[in-house]
């Protein structure tokens, strides 16, 4: 892994009719993805099924996967695109984590008139 990758939390919303054996096959297969991609999965929680707030398809709910990630920038895409291209999954949305550090300021204060 390069020292230009950056953290990344992606949220993949799988078939909701899987079983806990189909949901622990499709997060090795996603994470063996982001291998692929030079990427390396830091944290992975399996949130469980939800009712989505609008329907997606024929589904009106789904299971939850959460990642924490390093990747390269240039491979989101392609880490996107060829998940998009798995059966079992619903959507994949993949957002770049940004934290406050401790010598950060607030972007707006009290005095700044907001």
């Amino acid at each position: 892994m390069t020292a230009l990758s950056k953290d990344y939390e992606a949220i993949l919303i799988a078939d909701p009719d899987l079983n806990e054996e189909g949901l622990t096959q499709l997060k090795t297969h996603f994470a063996d993805l982001v291998t692929r991609n030079g990427g390396k999965i830091q944290e992975t929680q399996m949130l469980g099924k939800r009712k989505l707030s609008y329907r997606i398809g024929k589904f009106s709910e789904g299971n939850y996967l959460q990642f924490r990630l390093q990747l390269p920038p240039a491979s989101v895409e392609a880490l996107k695109r060829v998940a998009q291209l798995i059966e079992p999954v619903i959507r994949l949305m993949v957002v770049i984590q940004t934290g406050l550090t401790s010598n950060s300021q607030p972007v707006a204060t009290k005095q700044d008139g907001v």
